[in-house]
């Protein structure tokens, strides 16, 4: 990871961070850590140091659970109205809880914080 972006997860506070895989959209994988902050949803690929996709959940429309093949947990993420992300997850449910947990919760102590520093 650039330095940057381990001093912006630092600020934010990671809530959740697992190995997973995003399903690209002709079915390629790509292996890497899918992080949660306050803020973001982000994922990184093994060996890359800037973010595959950094989702701000703010702008987050869905959630879903997905199957194919045998993988039972996919999660879906439609974001910005159009755009989709799917990621392979160790445990669909805890995700989808960390996700709306983080989504419902003020952060405005923490924004509060960055600006004054």
């Amino acid at each position: 990871m650039n330095k940057y972006l381990e001093q912006l997860l630092e600020i934010e506070v990671i809530a959740k961070s697992e190995p997973a895989s995003m399903l690209h959209a002709d079915n390629k994988r790509c292996n890497g850590r899918l992080i949660l902050s306050g803020k973001r949803l982000l994922f990184i690929c093994n060996g890359n140091d800037n973010p595959e996709i950094d989702i701000d959940l703010d702008t987050i429309n869905a959630l879903a659970h997905e199957s194919q093949f045998v993988d039972h947990n996919i999660l879906t993420i439609n974001y910005l109205q159009y755009e989709t992300a799917r990621f392979t997850v160790i445990d669909y449910d805890s995700w989808e809880k960390a996700i709306e947990q983080q989504r419902m919760t003020p952060h405005v102590l923490a924004s509060l914080q960055n600006s004054l520093n």
